[in-house]
């Protein structure tokens, strides 16, 4: 790049980058806004994504490519290049925008995250053949493209409606869910010692002795650790409803099933924060308050579930045998406590 054509082409770039991070910045404001539309046509939808995110594809390898060689575009075709990569992002933005919510708050959001991350490994390639240019960033510069390329191809297979999506949540949920189960579960074979290692620094502090878990700790987590695994059982008999049973097809089936997810969602998230309160040095009183607060939110889900169109008379056993399950471990977690 020629020392007289760095600082326009810098500047022209750095405006880009600026464009784009405010088109993110207002995505993220202004996500539930939305274009009424009585004739939306989420067949139609899709289609536009995919045309538009193949367009965005297409602008930053044309981009990738003229930087990759000398001589480099002047200021005039760079401002042509960063036009083009412009209209294509926002053209992305105004189709978000022409997604109702009633064809559920999942898809919404999950169309939404797609096109921000698009946007941002868009800038990332910008930011790059701004600050690092020259012919040996070449491969730099396709690492980067590449990174777009794999954000729009994401774009282009994100689920199509709400079932699809709720499904694809529910599924990474439970993934977490089965993980810290049997992350506990494992750590239960031995006294929980090692568990928050921080490495060599911590290793060579011999003077501390290590917390462990006595056999009475074991045996006081064990409630808790049942009311983990009622959660992946919940996790399983759900998933398997909606793949049986949910749908897309009325307001009334999305409305349940974004709520559905948001109340499982819950229940993995608190899982997480359990899961540090049953290491030792065990905190009783930590334990006792998130294990209670998990079997609120598992009682919260199981009733979602029980009430929304998923739950045939099939599933009502089940759901009423985790939500017994839920009970028992609360009593006697109750009876131990009490043994202390």
């Amino acid at each position: 790049m020629a020392p007289s054509n760095i600082a326009p082409l810098e500047n022209i770039l750095q405006n880009c980058i600026e464009n784009l991070l405010l088109t993110e910045q207002q995505l993220r404001d202004k996500g539930d806004e939305h274009r009424d539309e009585e004739n939306f046509d989420l067949e139609k939808f899709w289609k536009d994504i995919n045309v538009i995110s193949q367009k965005l594809s297409f602008e930053c390898s044309k981009i990738c490519i003229c930087f990759s060689q000398y001589p480099v575009p002047s200021a005039s075709e760079t401002s042509s290049l960063m036009t083009s990569l412009e209209q294509a992002v926002l053209a992305l933005v105004s189709v978000c925008y022409s997604l109702p919510p009633t064809y559920g708050r999942c898809l919404r959001a999950n169309v939404q995250y797609g096109i921000v991350r698009a946007i941002q490994s868009t800038r990332q390639l910008l930011k790059i053949i701004k600050d690092e240019g020259g012919e040996v960033m070449a491969a730099r510069y396709r690492q980067s493209t590449g990174i777009v390329w794999q954000g729009c191809e994401k774009l282009e297979k994100c689920p199509r409606d709400n079932k699809a999506t709720v499904l694809m949540e529910l599924k990474g949920q439970n993934t977490l869910v089965s993980d810290a189960f049997n992350e506990i579960t494992e750590a239960l074979k031995g006294d929980g010692s090692g568990w928050s290692c921080l490495g060599d620094e911590e290793e060579e502090m011999e003077e501390e002795e290590e917390e462990k878990w006595s056999n009475e700790d074991k045996d006081l987590i064990g409630p808790s650790v049942n009311l983990i695994k009622a959660a992946k059982i919940l996790y399983k008999r759900v998933i398997d409803a909606v793949e049986k049973n949910g749908s897309s097809d009325t307001c009334q089936a999305i409305k349940e099933l974004d709520q559905l997810h948001d109340d499982c969602k819950m229940v993995s998230k608190i899982i997480d924060t359990l899961i540090l309160e049953l290491y030792p040095p065990l905190n009783i009183v930590n334990m006792e308050e998130q294990s209670h607060h998990l079997a609120t939110l598992l009682k919260t889900a199981v009733k979602t579930c029980a009430q929304t169109h998923i739950a045939t008379e099939a599933e009502q056993p089940q759901l009423e045998f985790i939500h017994k399950a839920i009970d028992h471990n609360l009593d006697r977690m109750k009876e131990k406590l009490s043994q202390r």
